[in-house]
């Protein structure tokens, strides 16, 4: 009798089991993307993954490639811990290179100054003929006074060529 129970309670969680839905896998940053971009951007991932404390639970958002007339293929993506502070991200590898050379954004914008930061970045960084005083002024009241112009110079150049994004977005947590 004890038999039949433990085999009834087996076929009834193997039921069980059988019906429940499946767990969708958690999203990569190249879903969307094919070919190369797929390839690229799952390469970048991973460098950039590695250079959190915990690898494995590293978020992304906004995965781009950009194709820049004279420059190359770069890859452009924001990545973070939960909970954290988003970090942009630029890659790209140089022609017969194996490894990326990756540029981290190493400013602490806020969430709401980073859109207006990338505005004026694109309007004076680098550009000739700038009023220094009007720009200041501009970077001043948006909050980007305190701008890593590394990274922003590279993001400037490398990720606004023509732009291939994922097909699909994936929604990023939090």
């Amino acid at each position: 009798m004890l038999r039949s129970i433990s085999l009834g309670t087996v076929a009834a969680a193997l039921c069980l089991a059988a019906c429940a839905p499946e767990v969708p896998p958690d999203p990569k940053p190249s879903d969307g993307f094919t070919g190369a971009e797929k390839v690229a951007v799952d390469e970048v991932f991973s460098i950039v993954s590695g250079t959190f404390p915990e690898p494995q639970e590293v978020l992304f958002r906004d995965p781009l490639v950009s194709d820049v007339e004279g420059e190359g293929r770069f890859v452009c993506l924001d990545a973070a811990m939960p909970g954290d502070r988003w970090t942009g991200f630029v890659a790209t590898r140089a022609k017969n290179e194996e490894a990326y050379h990756v540029v981290r954004e190493a400013d602490a914008l806020s969430p709401k100054a980073r859109p207006q930061c990338r505005a004026l970045v694109l309007k004076y960084l680098g550009e000739q003929d700038v009023d220094w005083y009007e720009a200041e002024v501009a970077y001043n009241k948006a909050g980007c006074a305190h701008l890593d112009t590394s990274y922003w110079e590279a993001w400037k150049m490398a990720c606004n060529g023509k732009i291939t994004r994922p097909a699909t977005t994936p929604k990023p947590a939090a």
